[in-house]
């Protein structure tokens, strides 16, 4: 509906006699952007009045480079938002993950050389769930559960599962230089699925899991967990830093919009 967003916040001034603030710029910065209008998204942000916070618009631009691997937009946006928050760690991983994405290995390691010599730290990622009267915590990679090379097995009989139902590894969302199956492995280690290993290893068939996470579900997880909740018959939650997502027989209730 983007012909829609951009002819409302035309409207707001034209017909309406609104001044749009910085949030709505933000907005159909974020509309354009995820659309795939990346050149009429940065116009946008450039014909922002002077004392507007460009923080939310930059944000929305370097993200929807990200997705659609702008380079040239992504250091521009990127640029703009490290004058405005240089200690904002978000900012140059998302920058390091547009090189990343298309291969410029150099570039990346250069930001985040960049972000250490700032000293500034990128919160690692964690999930939670809870069963019974405990939580248990797990991280990226995790091996100190005691039921780590249970959940590990587990997984990758599931994920031998879905494969067979059609999913694809979106390996795009590994962030590092190896090979497809090292890749693979990696996201094989995330926190939510860890997080979901450990629910349906310890509770009854047809229960809801529930998990909480710190960052936002990347692209991989997102889809895998789609698949997931169809073969084994269940309800997932997972609660990230945006929104709740509820996976149901093989769609979630964001739309994959999120």
């Amino acid at each position: 509906m983007v012909d829609e967003g951009r002819k409302l916040f035309q409207e707001m001034k034209e017909e309406h006699a609104l001044e749009p603030n910085a949030d709505h710029y933000a907005c159909i910065v974020d509309l354009l952007g995820r659309a795939g209008n990346l050149e009429e998204a940065y116009q946008i942000i450039n014909s922002m009045p002077l004392e507007y916070d460009k923080v939310g618009a930059w944000s929305s631009l370097l993200g929807a480079c990200r997705i659609h691997q702008n380079i040239q937009l992504g250091e521009i946006s990127a640029k703009n938002l490290l004058e405005l928050e240089p200690n904002v760690a978000s900012h140059y991983v998302l920058l390091s993950n547009i090189y990343s994405s298309s291969g410029l290995w150099e570039k990346a390691t250069e930001v985040r050389r960049n972000m250490k010599e700032m000293r500034v730290r990128k919160e690692p990622g964690c999930s939670w769930i809870e069963l019974g009267d405990a939580v248990h915590k797990f991280s990226a990679g995790d091996v100190l559960h005691p039921q780590s090379k249970q959940l590990y097995c587990f997984l990758d009989n599931l994920f031998a599962r879905i494969k067979k139902e059609g999913y694809v590894p979106d390996t795009s969302s590994v962030l590092h230089n190896v090979d497809e199956d090292e890749k693979e492995n990696l996201l094989c280690g995330h926190s939510e699925r860890l997080a979901m290993a450990f629910g349906l290893l310890n509770t009854p068939p047809g229960t809801t899991i529930r998990i909480a996470k710190n960052l936002r579900v990347c692209n991989d997880c997102h889809t895998a967990t789609k698949f997931i909740s169809k073969i084994v018959d269940r309800e997932i939650i997972v609660r990230d830093v945006r929104r709740f997502h509820h996976f149901r027989d093989g769609t979630c209730s964001c739309g994959d919009y999120w």
